[in-house]
């Protein structure tokens, strides 16, 4: 696993490689930048909130299945076809805002008012990783990734086992604290990975096309952080 861990780095700079590549800079054509990639992301949040407000509405278990087997194949489309990221990421955020607005519904019925603080908790956690990494107060270097993604890789075994049956403590009020802390904890380090991916990205003057690949993944990890967010809070409202 540790090998693995270690090939991110290496697979991050060959997406780069790619989209240089198909996205040859020409004369007159814009530039990637960051700004360009928040702008982006601003609209995928937006078209979540509002297939989420659907999802929130219905409260269907059906729609929160296919949103999120419908993410989860988009995801792997755009991580490893990185060119494809201006259709797929579009498409995912549509497809998560399902998920996630269905499953916010699901949580308020034992739990009421969490949508708006979810939205509001995950916004701050969001503003308050960028400003610690513009601060220069993290570096991401590869020990860095590797450990982060052997972390996120624990961490999905625990809530697999959980889903056995094999701790049923977790979905006591404390179990849901500490889940949703730690996977908030560990949202937040992808960040950083996602902060730096475009620092380089702006680094190597990409064109703006490949903007839309560096939203896609803040995005996946800003579902993540939603995820554990809506832990947290649903444990401390019940």
């Amino acid at each position: 696993m540790a090998m693995a861990t270690r090939d991110r780095s290496a697979r991050m700079e060959r997406a780069y490689d790619r989209m240089g590549a198909a996205y040859a800079p020409g004369e007159g054509v814009d530039t990637y930048t960051a700004a360009g990639v928040y702008d982006k992301l601003g609209m995928l949040v937006l078209l979540a909130l509002v297939t989420g407000a659907v999802g929130y509405a219905t409260a269907s278990t059906g729609l929160l299945l296919l949103g999120l087997a419908a993410g989860f194949v988009l995801s792997l489309i755009g991580i490893f076809r990185p060119t494809t990221a201006p259709v797929v990421a579009p498409l995912y955020a549509l497809a998560e805002g399902l998920c996630l607005g269905a499953l916010t519904s699901l949580y308020s019925s034992g739990s009421h008012g969490v949508a708006p603080l979810a939205i509001i908790f995950t916004g701050a956690v969001f503003l308050a990783a960028l400003v610690v990494f513009r601060s220069g107060l993290v570096k991401v270097t590869p020990r860095f990734v590797s450990m982060t993604i052997m972390a996120g890789f624990g961490f999905l075994a625990v809530l697999i086992a959980g889903a056995f049956g094999l701790f049923p403590g977790l979905s006591s009020q404390s179990g849901l604290l500490v889940v949703g802390v730690i996977g908030v904890a560990i949202g937040v380090l992808y960040l950083f990975i996602d902060f730096n991916a475009v620092q380089l990205g702006e680094q190597r003057g990409l064109p703006a096309q490949a903007e839309w690949y560096g939203a896609l993944t803040l995005m996946m990890s800003l579902v993540f952080v939603y995820i554990n967010v809506l832990r947290v809070v649903a444990s401390r409202r019940r």
